[in-house]
């Protein structure tokens, strides 16, 4: 009974779009060319025409931004950023970044400003880290086991897709209420 009621579904979706396409072709007798000469009675006419202005919807008033300030780097937090653009020219290689509070970031740099830079470490995410935030300048490593272990995370996410894909079609008929 369940796959009757699928079937019947699938039927009248076919059929609906086959008579909406069917009926949206027109005969070749019930269109007509246009005419694109105006007569001489609609060209006198045509100056005395006074266009109508639509009045336009109010604007949203636009908020201005407040430009950043910048803060002035001390000759450490100079040396920071030297370090990182660096680093940076290579956008594979994984670099440790010690932050103050105790904590080792390893990742990939992404991208790089004047008053910090964005560190990839992992497969999506991502974290801003201003220059003011380093301990120490980020030095370059092999980061071997995080390679080993992002390559186990998308081996995990594709064998996922990949399980889930023979199930697809079974989706239509579940969203359908069969």
């Amino acid at each position: 009974m369940r796959s009757s009621k699928g079937f019947c579904s699938v039927l009248l979706t076919l059929g609906f779009f086959t008579a909406t396409a069917a009926r949206a072709q027109s005969a070749t007798d019930e269109i007509g060319p246009l005419s694109t000469a105006l007569t001489a009675e609609q060209l006198q006419l045509l100056p005395q025409l006074n266009p109508v202005t639509v009045p336009e919807p109010p604007q949203p008033r636009v908020r201005r931004r407040l430009p950043i300030p910048v803060l002035p780097l001390t000759p450490e937090e100079i040396s920071y950023r030297e370090a990182v653009r660096k680093l940076g020219v290579n956008k594979y290689h994984f670099v440790h970044c010690e932050l103050p509070n105790g904590k080792v970031r390893t990742g990939v740099i992404t991208e790089i400003r004047d008053d910090g830079f964005t560190l990839k470490d992992g497969i999506i995410i991502s974290q801003w880290i201003p220059y003011t935030d380093l301990k120490a300048a980020p030095r370059p490593v092999a980061a071997v086991g995080t390679r080993v272990g992002q390559g186990f995370k998308w081996l995990g996410v594709g064998l996922g897709v990949a399980v889930l894909i023979p199930f697809s079609p079974f989706l239509f008929l579940i969203w359908d209420g069969c």
